[in-house]
């Protein structure tokens, strides 16, 4: 049997990039699946990729960082789908300064900018767990998609690091409060890659390239999703995951290394960021 056979998932932002590679993934391990972005036209495309692949899949146009619209999402989910089993918020937004090096330091960025940033990034992450939490039962999955900017921020790094640092902010919060009702809420990152299209039609511009950590493809992140969302990983719980990492050590490696690294609420912490 398929690892996630008839799980009902739930996918933001997966009208192409991080999104599309983890529909997809998710529809060949058997889960039915509802999809959630801003452009129809897209999600229909990832539709069609997802049923060629035997999933049952739906389609829900929706703008994460409007509140309404992430909770008609869930209520379509649940109607279509009969529930929620895993939902995984992954839909985020940059600005066209992480390119063109328009916004260097913090006190150059623009206040609509900064709106917009935080309001899809942080804030609808918010909304789609405010959403989404209060419906999941005993042994489902929210799946955060985070990202290691956040973790190493520096001088320059700018407001989308700010956002992401925000994101695990909201995850160890979360899986505390989550625990005791056996939904375990946990963050995974897919390291550095080469275009999630957040930056625009030229994709990553070649200075950034070359940054050390190194970049990789969105399937990358596929492995890690597909455990995260199993159940093999119910007792993983407010965890910070690489996936990167996931596919150098394995399960096994992954789950002995967070049963050695507890955090303050029970919740295990990072494993592996890079």
């Amino acid at each position: 049997m398929a690892a996630l056979q008839d799980k009902r998932i739930v996918v933001t932002g997966a009208s192409r990039g991080l999104g599309e590679a983890m529909a997809v993934g998710y529809a060949r391990e058997g889960a039915r699946l509802v999809l959630a972005a801003r452009s129809r036209d897209d999600l229909e495309r990832v539709r069609a990729l997802c049923a060629d692949a035997g999933a049952e899949v739906h389609v829900c146009v929706t703008d994460v960082a409007e509140e309404d619209q992430v909770q008609s999402l869930v209520r379509t989910a649940v109607a279509e789908l009969g529930g929620i089993d895993v939902f995984v918020a992954n839909a985020g937004t940059s600005y066209p300064g992480l390119t063109d090096k328009r916004y260097t330091t913090l006190d150059t960025y623009d206040a609509d900018i900064v709106e917009r940033v935080m309001r899809v990034n942080a804030i609808g992450m918010w909304s789609c767990m405010k959403a989404a939490i209060p419906v999941l039962d005993e042994g489902a999955s929210f799946i955060a998609i985070g990202s290691e900017t956040g973790r190493i921020a520096r001088a320059g790094s700018g407001i989308y690091a700010v956002s992401k640092a925000c994101v695990d902010v909201l995850v160890t919060i979360a899986a505390g409060e989550t625990a005791e009702r056996g939904v375990r809420v946990n963050c995974l990152t897919p390291g550095g890659m080469v275009d999630t299209h957040l930056f625009g039609p030229d994709k990553m511009p070649e200075h950034l390239k070359q940054l050390p950590m190194g970049y990789s493809e969105p399937g990358v992140i596929v492995p890690a999703a597909v455990w995260l969302a199993s159940d093999e990983s119910r007792a993983v719980n407010g965890a910070q995951l690489s996936g990167r990492h996931f596919n150098a050590t394995g399960a096994a490696q992954v789950l002995a290394e967070l049963a050695g690294d507890t955090g303050a609420a029970g919740s295990t912490a990072v494993a592996g960021s890079v």
